[in-house]
């Protein structure tokens, strides 16, 4: 995450521009010439592998860049992955060229900087989580970061197939991992919507107990 004072900055810039659910945002293997400030809506980066397999990568929310790496690449390397709105999205456009001075102009290096390793943290926490925990605990606490990216208790527009890719698990264990969540009172689920009813009782769940709430996280 940005800090509050970049993001202020960075938000009152370029054109606004709005994404229906299920709209590609950002692509694929395009230059990248332009980038997004997503100040509304959740929003998936999936990357297409060569054997044509989609690879789910991360969730972004409010107060986040979209496809800044490759805006920022002395390479001009192409976007290394698709961003696809999962509910309406609300952005700001900003233009490579001027958003490349704008940084500079203001100091905001250490700001991007900052928000590059935090997503390395993140994706970190990631990977020990899937070793470490079981389906049902990773479930939990997916369910509670996409609520703090999304802020809201009210999560739609996620499959069944999303949630298990974001788990590193199967369709079968998400199923029966929401059926747990449901038996303990912790979240009721609906068609592309889950809602967490009961804050306490899913950070239980994820293992939390009665530590601090987790940094919220694109994961």
């Amino acid at each position: 995450m940005l800090s509050p004072r970049a993001w202020e900055v960075i938000a009152r810039q370029g054109e606004k521009r709005s994404f229906a659910a299920g709209a590609p945002m950002l692509r694929q293997g395009t230059p990248g010439s332009y980038l997004l400030a997503l100040t509304f809506g959740l929003a998936k980066v999936v990357q297409h592998r060569s054997d044509g397999i989609p690879l789910w990568l991360a969730f972004r929310g409010p107060g986040e860049l979209l496809g800044e790496v490759s805006v920022l690449s002395k390479r001009q390397e192409p976007r290394s992955a698709d961003v696809i709105a999962v509910t309406r999205c609300e952005t700001r456009v900003l233009d490579a060229a001027r958003f490349r001075r704008f940084v500079a102009e203001h100091g905001l290096g250490d700001d991007l900087l900052q928000q590059a390793m935090d997503r390395t943290r993140e994706s970190d926490e990631y990977r020990a989580e899937l070793i470490t925990l079981s389906m049902t605990v990773r479930l939990a606490r997916t369910l509670l970061r996409l609520s703090a990216l999304a802020r809201s208790r009210q999560l739609t527009g996620l499959t069944q197939e999303e949630l298990a890719q974001a788990v590193g698990g199967s369709r079968n264990g998400v199923a029966e991992g929401l059926q747990r969540l449901r038996n303990a009172r912790a979240v009721e689920t609906a068609r592309k919507v889950i809602t967490i009813v009961d804050i306490d009782t899913l950070r239980e769940l994820a293992g939390y107990g009665n530590d601090p709430a987790p940094p919220r996280s694109s994961r």
